[in-house]
């Protein structure tokens, strides 16, 4: 009798499907429930007393979020090193990734790999601002060098019509000059607004998606003061209690500072602030500003408070205020119906827009297999025109 590949044994290593429970903080009972199956099977799978079935096998790998190709390993692998860690995290907030941000940065890290390899192969230049200044520099002297790297002037960020455009902006330059850009959402913000992977050929900029755009911004420039620092690491860009002053907080506090200098350039901003003057109220102010300057309401009353002209008591309410309103908005959001982006669109702003144009050029010039290509981009094959066209490719 033929057996169907559905109820094939498949022959896992017992110990590394219980390691890949485990890594995904999921304790037997859920990932029975998620899985499908009674919890004695799972506790047989692991104990090899059992071997599911190709078909199950494939389900536990998407509950685990794990390749299937891993259950097969003699023993469990060495995941990715960790990252720095900058992030002040709530109390009883588990330090330990959640499983959509291990597997991302899994996934970003193999990107990075494919791609060092590759420019080092067409022998690209390592890229010089990668570690060009320190925490010795003054943060107005590090947002003025990378202003100029990336090429983007006060007066240009002004004349963006909205949030999304200077996002862009930003964006596009940063690509520019070789910095790989993904933005992708399903992670907390508190767990992760955004991190860097650096690298002197291929460095790669997370940003959480799920936040607004300004907040997204911000995100984005303090990463690169990460980058121009060369260190490396994990950021929510929730700054420490002044009780706490770590290492690693005081260069959360740096980053934050470079990036307040950057999007709101002392000019710039003392000339919007005095024009708010016709706004009585300190919010309406703080509004007329931000949208002025394309950044958010937080940033604006951030750097009231870095001037003296607000108190700590007052920026921690309107933090409060922000946040509050931000929260209510996506869960108002949720509940209403809305157009999405294209697949394609979708594809390119996850991978970045500089890292699919890579992929898709190596493929188009016989460079990369089409198998490879697919793996890096997470997408088909067929789907490359469309996706190339969004990331900026002319069509062939």
């Amino acid at each position: 009798m033929w057996c169907t590949v559905a109820s094939t044994k498949a022959l896992i290593t017992p110990e590394v499907i219980k390691w890949a429970r485990k890594k995904a903080r999921l304790d037997v009972a859920t990932a029975a429930k998620k899985i499908g199956r009674p919890e004695e099977e799972i506790i047989k799978w692991e104990t090899g007393d059992l071997f599911p079935t190709i078909a199950q096998a494939r389900k536990a790998s998407k509950v685990y979020k794990r390749s299937l190709a891993v259950f097969y390993l003699p023993s469990p692998p060495s995941d990715f090193d960790t990252l720095r860690d900058f992030r002040t995290l709530p109390s009883g907030y588990s330090p330990e990734y959640s499983p959509e941000l291990a597997l991302l940065l899994r996934q970003l890290t193999a990107k990075q790999t494919w791609l060092h390899d590759y420019l080092l192969e067409d022998n690209a230049r390592e890229l010089e601002f990668a570690g060009s200044v320190s925490v010795d520099c003054r943060p107005l002297d590090i947002a003025a060098i990378i202003r100029e790297n990336l090429n983007v002037s006060p007066a240009e960020q002004i004349k963006c019509r909205d949030h999304r455009e200077a996002l862009n902006l930003w964006i596009n330059r940063a690509e520019r000059i070789g910095i790989n850009i993904c933005r992708r959402g399903g992670i907390s913000l508190v767990e992760a607004r955004g991190f860097l992977l650096s690298d002197g050929l291929a460095p790669f900029i997370y940003i959480n998606n799920t936040d607004a755009l300004p907040g997204q911004l911000f995100t984005l420039i303090h990463e690169l003061a990460h980058l121009w620092l060369n260190m490396p690491g994990l950021s929510n860009l929730i700054e420490a209690d002044s009780a706490l002053n770590t290492p690693d907080s005081r260069i959360e506090k740096f980053c934050n500072q470079i990036a307040s200098e950057v999007l709101l350039e002392r000019n710039i901003f003392d000339d919007a602030w005095r024009l708010s003057s016709i706004k009585s109220e300190l919010q309406k102010r703080i509004s007329f500003v931000s949208r002025k300057l394309k950044v958010s309401d937080e940033a604006v009353a951030r750097r009231l408070l870095d001037l003296s002209i607000i108190d700590k008591y007052t920026y921690e309410k309107l933090r409060v205020f922000y946040q509050d309103r931000w929260d209510f908005y996506k869960l108002h959001k949720s509940k209403t119906k809305s157009g999405r982006p294209s697949y394609s669109l979708l594809v390119a702003i996850d991978n970045g827009r500089l890292f699919s144009r890579t992929v898709i050029s190596a493929y188009r010039n016989n460079q990369i297999s089409g198998r490879d290509a697919s793996f890096l981009l997470n997408t088909k094959v067929k789907h490359f025109p469309k996706i190339g066209a969004q990331a900026g490719l002319a069509t062939l």
